[in-house]
Order: structure tokens, then sequence, then C-alpha cells
């Protein structure tokens, strides 16, 4: 055979193999676009039992039973989160009821904004347009979320379910997957896998958590000091985006600072307020996480904003957390495998 022929038929091996792939993630990406409601409560169980395990493992070595703790842990964790999604919702609703007194101020914050942004240009400045619109979307947006509390109460106590039943069974689950592989090297291979993608997103869930509590705590005591409406609703809800990576810290800074243009009068006041919240997200991106979470996921910049994007438009603002510790997971599973180590290499540092 000639060097031309060989080269040419390296050449479609190489295609046909690029084509395999290629429908093989698409075929995984509409499986999981379409079995979006079944997968991402099973995803956060799976996810949460591996935050929680630890504890149970605690629990168990002194004298608790699988059943019983995996139970309390479920129920512990169950308990935390509750109460933090019960004071997020309670303080939604207490602001969707103040809605029609607050429309009169945040009418006067945007049209002192749009005096002072044509006093600084020297432009004409306009009647405030598309304002009754503004206001219809955000009063039928918060009207939406709140009565579809029914539904995510519903799946949040799925999630519990599955993170209970994953603590209980996770020793018949981690021997059939083992059991999956030959006896020897590939089990041994199997078994470190599974030992790295627990400890990876055991690191990076619970460190998100600290980083979280972190940014909450600062927050509310800077806006407590400045006075600003909405303490509370303002820093749950950062504490709560903060989870997605990039994005979320980015979202976190942008409401309270709009939230001061529009209750706050005084120019100083929003300057310092807003410097304030920048430092806040500096010492956040750049302290915080670095100590907090650390390399833990091993995942690079340009995957990390991959996995954020590509959840949000497969599975929402699920995916976008989820997707993360799930590209760490292919990731690890990559780098264990012989055939597909080159994904490992992509998507990591």
């Amino acid at each position: 055979m000639s060097k031309r022929k060989f080269n040419n038929l390296e050449g479609m091996r190489f295609l046909n193999k690029a084509n395999r792939l290629l429908i093989f993630l698409a075929a995984v990406l509409l499986f999981m676009y379409y079995l979006a409601s079944f997968l991402i409560p099973l995803a956060f169980g799976i996810f949460l039992a591996m935050l929680i395990v630890p504890f149970s493992n605690f629990l168990e070595k002194h004298k608790f039973n699988r059943v019983l703790s995996s139970l309390v842990s479920t129920f512990t964790l169950f308990i935390i989160s509750g109460i933090f999604f019960f004071l997020f919702f309670l303080q939604i609703n207490e602001f969707a009821e103040e809605l029609p007194s607050i429309e009169e101020e945040i009418r006067s914050g945007i049209e002192y904004l749009q005096k002072e942004v044509a006093d600084a240009t020297g432009e004409s400045q306009h009647n405030v347009a598309g304002i009754d619109t503004l206001w219809e979307v955000i009063e039928t947006r918060i009207a939406g979320f709140i009565g579809n509390i029914l539904e995510v109460t519903f799946q949040f106590l799925l999630v519990f379910v599955y993170t209970f039943l994953f603590l209980l069974y996770r020793g018949k689950l981690m021997t059939f997957i083992i059991s999956m592989y030959s006896p020897g090297s590939e089990e041994e291979n199997a078994k470190d896998a599974l030992s790295k993608i627990s400890k990876v997103v055991f690191h990076y869930l619970w460190g998100r958590l600290q980083v979280m509590l972190s940014l909450a705590i600062m927050y509310y005591i800077t806006f407590l000091i400045f006075g600003l409406p909405y303490a509370l609703l303002l820093t749950l809800f950062a504490a709560l985006v903060t989870i997605i990576p990039y994005i979320g810290p980015l979202i976190s800074g942008i409401l309270p600072i709009t939230f001061a243009l529009i209750f706050f009068n005084d120019f100083y006041q929003i300057l310092f307020f807003t410097i304030c919240v920048i430092i806040i997200q500096l010492i956040e991106s750049y302290v915080l996480e670095p100590y907090l979470i650390g390399k833990e996921v091993e995942l690079n910049a340009l995957s990390v904003i991959v996995a954020v994007l590509l959840g949000g438009i497969i599975w929402g603002v699920a995916g976008m957390i989820l997707f993360v510790p799930i590209f760490a997971t292919i990731k690890i599973i990559s780098n264990h495998s012989g055939k597909i180590q080159p994904l490992g290499t992509v998507l990591g540092n």
C-alpha cells in the first residue's frame, strides 16, 4: 500500500471516529434535554448524597445503622435547606405584596437616572418609555414564580427522596459499578475513579456552600449599614445565585446596586455602596473561592464557561449549577479511560 493511500485510509478512520463521537454527543444531549424533568432531581439527589455522605459515615461509626444514618443525614440536609428556601419564598411573597406601593419609588428612581444621564450628556430628557410594560413583566414574573411554588416543592421533596435512597444503597451501587469491570487492574481503576469523583464533588459543593455563606454575611452586614430595603431578600438571592460560577456572582452584585439606584437619593451614598459591593465581589472571586474551593474541580476556565452555558441551554438554571460537577465527573472518567483520555486533557487545566 502506498503512503498516500495509507494516509487517506487513516483520514477516513479519523473522520468516522469523529462522526460517531458527534452523533453520540448529540444523542446524549437530546436525551438530557427531553428527560430533564426526570434527570434534574436525580442529579441533585446524587450530588447531595455525595455532599452528605461523610456525615452519614460519621453516624455509622457511632453505632447508627445504614437506614437510620441515611434518614438522619437526609433529614438534616432537608431542614437546613428547607429553612433557607422558606425564608426566601417568604421574602419574595412580601416583596410581591409591596410591589404596588413601591412602584412610584421605582418610577421616580428611573426618572432621576434619566435626568442625571441627560444632564451629563447634554441630551434632552425623554419621558420614561416602556415603564408600564416593564412593570407588567416584573409583576407577571413574580406572580408566576409564586404560582410555581407547588411544583418547586414537589421537585424539592423528590430530590431528598433520591438523596435518601442513594445514601441507603450506596454500597450496592458501588459494588454494581465495580462488578462491571474485569477483576484486577480495571477493577482498581474503577475504584480509584469513583473515589476521586466522590472527593471532587464533595469538596466542590462544600466549598461552594462556604463561599455562599461568607458572601451572604458580608452582603447582609453591608446592606444593613447602608439601610438598603429588602436586605434579607437580596442577601438570600445573592447567596443562592452565587452557586452558578462566573454568572452568579455578577448577578448577585448587579441586583443590590440596582436597588441602591432606585431607593437611594444621594449620589455619594450610591457611589460608596457600589464600591463596597465591588470590594465584596473581589474578595469572593480572589480570596474566598481560591481558598475554600481551590482547584478541586480542576477544570479550565473555558470548560467551566461551556458547562455553565450548555447547562443553561439544556436544563436552565439547574443545568448552570449541575453541569460544572458533571463536567468534572466526565473529566475524571476520561482520565481513567484510555479510549477517551484526550477528552480529560481538553477539559482539565
